[in-house]
């Protein structure tokens, strides 16, 4: 995994300590690279390079500074010895650009050579740094440095160094390389990558106290968490001398202000204290600024430090939206690195998806990522789609909704958010960018396997992690009184919320309140469908929840008349009961909507649908002589009525001699001589509606009706 450390260089065991400052310059680093500085191996027996360090690099250095000591910053040495020759040049420059010459000769004229010495490039596999007294202090100018640095090995390693680099300037880098012992004249490469250089100065201040950082409680704070947090400063004395009585001040402006003091008694020479702010509002969503300010002294640039937070409902994240300074991962390995956070204490939450801020670098491209939820014990309970990172997500915020059981409880409020790395056994990769201050306080970070299982030991030197997750609390549950969803007009229902408490619960139907108190109920009797929901609060938090869809069923209980003795109900899709209106009494077997009266008389039908029933008004029918019978065949049987396809004629043993079927005008539609005992009529293509049907027999004839559907 790559890590960064520095390494304290002392002029001198005699030397007080204070009295020389250390300080990587450009001030910003984070872009490694093997081939841009001596790298130990014979590929690179010599090496010639210039770059320029800009004043917006240097904004640490105080002009006047006596630099005494430099060196390269190594993300890692190489693996064994590596030795050579370096002459190292410096030049003060007000130049806005690396204009100097590509032919080393012209290039190195006018420049001072401090270093024309042994270099031993250092064997480690984490970060390091490696300084060599200069052989004449250079004094800083206070615009921008030119650097030139002329290397030739004699001792080489296999594996090569890595810098790390600043890659902000385009081409600034001008270099030449190669595997034998003469160096090349002229530098035809270039490059974007500047290496770091570690410099020592003689501390020229006795009042110089400086902030380092601000360390958040949350870059994206949440208020469902916590609505009050900590922050903290880390204040370093680089006067040559004690200071005492410094009062040192936090200013909060925007969502949240507030202005607080406190004061250190004393700070030895070349200490660090962390100056401590409790119980700070987070009560209010937005963004606010955050100012952590000593009192002007001899070198103002590093008096204050401000850093921009967010205090909102549904995101959080160790990291803010500062630019990122480095890149974190396990190179060509695999495995998980998490953000570890607590939840609330009186609300379940649910984690909906994790977000990485992924870094620039173009050979993360084609590698695959996937976020993971973990709980306290490690285990993975849920996790994202795996995604292939693309050029076009390189610098930007990647968001990753997760797929399952996400619920965090108050019971184990304590979660892992993090990002599984694939391995890349062929090119390494840093995918996850990170973010100042580059030490964090213990027991954020940590790392898993690719399975999860037991975390490593917290990671405090990777700065903050670029992981953050998209929270809410537990939803409310809404529901109903009516078990089917379906009301009938004039009916009333009670929605009522459960689950998750509020102080006020805001009923809504069709998005417009209608209710907004302390009860978890709300009745009212529909005039029309509609959806509810409703919305709660905590630490003035929204709390959602489903929407409840309750259909109004409306019954149209018309009904038309067909011919005198047939009607039909005007509703489809229902459920129908013909009754008769002078005893009330259903009409055997009249539950279609087609109805044909048995006799004359008054009838209603009674329609029903999804539980709801209405009754039409009553209607006269009256049923014609000629459907009356001329004689009663008692074996004879017309089924089914209705029918849409076939119907049965049938009769014990007695000959059938002919079949007639007449629709309600009298026309014959259709007509046959079985001359058997029964028949099997298809009626598909009649059209829907009463017919009657006369069947002729050795013993008489009978007519009846019946509904083709």
């Amino acid at each position: 995994m790559k890590k960064i450390y520095f390494l304290l260089f002392m002029l001198s065991a005699g030397q007080l300590f204070g009295q020389i400052v250390n300080q990587n310059i450009p001030s910003v680093l984070g872009a490694t690279s093997t081939l841009r500085a001596p790298n130990g191996t014979s590929a690179h027996t010599s090496i010639r390079a210039h770059y320029m360090i800009y004043p917006a690099d240097l904004t640490a250095l105080p002009s006047g500074a006596q630099i005494v000591s430099a060196g390269f910053v190594y993300i890692n040495g190489c693996n064994t010895n590596a030795s050579g020759n370096l002459k190292f040049y410096m030049e003060n420059s007000t130049a806005t650009s690396n204009t100097k010459s590509t032919t080393w000769t012209t290039a190195i004229t006018g420049m001072d050579t401090v270093y024309d010495g042994t270099y031993n490039i250092p064997v480690s596999t984490t970060g390091v740094t490696s300084s060599f007294v200069l052989s004449d202090t250079f004094t800083y100018a206070g615009n921008g440095i030119q650097i030139a640095y002329d290397y030739l090995g004699t001792t080489f390693a296999t594996t090569a160094a890595t810098y790390d680099c600043n890659n902000s300037v385009s081409g600034d880098l001008k270099l030449v390389t190669s595997s034998t012992t003469t160096p090349g004249a002229v530098l035809t490469g270039s490059s974007s990558w500047r290496p770091g250089i570690y410099i020592g100065y003689i501390n020229p201040f006795t009042n110089d106290l400086a902030v380092e950082f601000i360390t958040l409680n949350q870059g994206h704070h949440n208020k469902v968490y916590d609505t009050t947090q900590s922050i903290s400063g880390t204040i370093t004395n680089n006067s040559i001398g004690a200071l005492t009585s410094v009062p040192v001040s936090l200013d909060i402006t925007g969502a949240n202000p507030s202005f607080s003091t406190q004061t250190i008694a004393t700070i030895a020479a070349g200490s660090s204290l962390i100056v401590t702010f409790t119980g700070l509002s987070a009560a209010n969503s937005g963004i606010q600024q955050i100012k952590l300010s000593v009192p002007s002294d001899q070198f103002t640039a590093n008096d204050s430090v401000i850093k921009i937070q967010s205090i909102n409902c549904d995101t959080i994240s160790w990291a803010d939206n500062s630019v990122p300074y480095t890149a974190i991962g396990f190179n060509t390995g695999s495995g998980i690195l998490a953000a570890k956070h607590t939840g609330s204490s009186m609300r379940n939450t649910t984690i909906k998806s994790i977000y990485v801020n992924i870094d620039g670098n173009t050979n993360i491209t084609g590698n695959q990522l996937q976020a993971v939820l973990l709980d306290t014990g490690g285990t993975i309970i849920d996790s994202s789609a795996i995604i292939t990172v693309t050029a076009g997500q390189l610098n930007t915020r990647v968001n990753m909704p997760l797929t399952g059981n996400n619920l965090i409880t108050t019971a184990n409020p304590d979660y892992y958010i993090g990002i599984r790395q694939y391995a890349n056994a062929t090119v390494g990769y840093f995918p996850i960018s990170s973010h100042n201050p580059s030490t964090v306080p213990t027991g954020r970070y940590f790392g898993f396997g690719l399975a999860g299982g037991t975390p490593s030991a917290p990671y405090t030197t990777l700065g903050a992690l670029g992981i953050g997750a998209l929270i809410e609390v537990e939803p409310i549950t809404l529901s109903s009184s009516i078990a089917n969803d379906s009301i009938c007009v004039g009916e009333s229902i009670t929605f009522t919320a459960s689950g998750t408490s509020s102080p006020l619960y805001d009923f809504k139907t069709g998005g417009t309140s209608v209710q907004n108190s302390a009860s978890s109920t709300y009745s009212t009797t529909p005039t029309a469908s509609l959806s509810a929901t409703v919305e709660g609060e905590y630490n003035t938090c929204p709390i959602l929840s489903n929407t409840k869809t309750i259909t109004l069923v409306t019954i149209d209980s018309s009904a038309n008349k067909l011919t005198d003795s047939t009607g039909t109900a005007t509703m489809s899709g229902a459920n129908y009961q013909w009754i008769d209106c002078v005893t009330g009494l259903a009409v055997p077997g009249a539950t279609s909507q087609l109805f044909l009266a048995p006799v004359s008389g008054n009838y209603q039908v009674a329609v029903t649908l999804n539980g709801c029933s209405d009754t039409s008004s009553c209607y006269s029918f009256i049923v014609p002589v000629s459907s009356i019978n001329e004689n009663k065949i008692e074996s004879l049987k017309v089924y089914p009525s209705p029918t849409s396809n076939l119907l049965n004629v049938t009769t014990d043993a007695i000959q059938i001699t002919r079949i007639s079927i007449q629709d309600v005008n009298g026309r014959i539609v259709w007509n046959s001589t079985p001359l058997n005992s029964a028949s099997n009529i298809d009626v598909a293509n009649l059209n829907s509606g009463v017919y009657l049907i006369t069947v002729h027999t050795e013993n008489g004839k009978e007519t009846r009706r019946f509904i083709k559907q």
